[in-house]
């Protein structure tokens, strides 16, 4: 993030972010986009120009994580954040993937009430919602929208998970999971084999409480929830434009999928 904030930077509802008009007068719909640890929500203007591509009337909002990191990788001149903390000491970190684990992501519970306050702004509902995630803002979108009080049209994330006991309140919410072929995080294959039976069936529990794409997909689906997935050829963490265009294209179905009137 640069000293000076874009023309479109906006600070409401307890965030910062960045705000792209829809192309109608009056807007259609509302895509909430979060970006992954490290990042912040400037340079989105060709994301949002993709989603609106697919939905005109939509509002595109990149949102901003609270935590501001500092880390070496991030680029020279550009600030990075982070949905909730992560590095440091172990026995913080364990206490807090544990409670993140038993449905104690509190950043969901704020983004949905951020979404919430947007729609009300804007003459819209949570219908006419649809969120859009990468990495660690994919975990936060994906709860932000399945735990939802009032439930959105559309979830699509790039490189996201579902963590184990991720409680479902809105079944009727479309989810989209992408996920590269080479992503080393989330989708790093199945567990090496061990001759030894104890080693074996230890692996074998603690792969159910992995954060591995098929784990995400499973547990979706024993909730009753049927998410479409892609895994695409010869990429890792980071998908590339045609991912984000996936991505539009879906929630754009969904979104008016929702806003249809009822058949007679």
């Amino acid at each position: 993030m640069s000293t000076t904030a874009p023309k479109n930077w906006r600070t409401e509802n307890g965030f910062d972010f960045a705000f792209f008009a829809p192309e109608t007068e009056k807007p259609t719909s509302l895509v909430i986009y979060l970006h992954g640890i490290g990042d912040n929500a400037e340079g989105f203007d060709r994301g949002a120009a993709i989603i609106q591509s697919k939905t005109p009337g939509a509002a595109v909002i990149a949102l901003q994580a609270p935590i501001e990191i500092f880390d070496p990788e991030i680029p020279a001149g550009q600030r990075g954040f982070s949905w909730f903390a992560f590095g440091g000491p172990i026995l913080p970190q364990v206490k807090q993937w544990i409670s993140h684990i038993f449905n104690r992501l509190s950043i969901a519970g704020k983004v949905e009430k951020f979404a919430h306050a947007q729609l009300g702004k804007l003459g819209l509902a949570e219908k006419d919602l649809a969120y859009v995630g990468n990495s660690m803002g994919s975990i936060v979108a994906l709860q932000a929208a399945i735990t939802a009080r009032r439930a959105p049209a559309a979830v699509a994330v790039r490189g996201g998970t579902v963590p184990p006991f991720t409680k479902v309140r809105q079944k009727s919410v479309e989810v989209f999971l992408q996920m590269g072929e080479w992503d080393d995080i989330f989708n790093p294959g199945e567990p090496a084999r061990e001759k030894k039976i104890l080693k074996r069936a230890f692996n074998a529990v603690a792969d159910k409480f992995s954060l591995r794409h098929e784990r995400s997909i499973e547990r979706l689906e024993k909730k009753n929830l049927k998410p479409a997935s892609k895994l695409y050829p010869m990429q890792g963490h980071m998908l590339d434009e045609e991912a984000m265009k996936d991505s539009a294209e879906f929630i754009a179905a969904a979104l008016k999928k929702r806003q249809s009137p009822p058949a007679p």
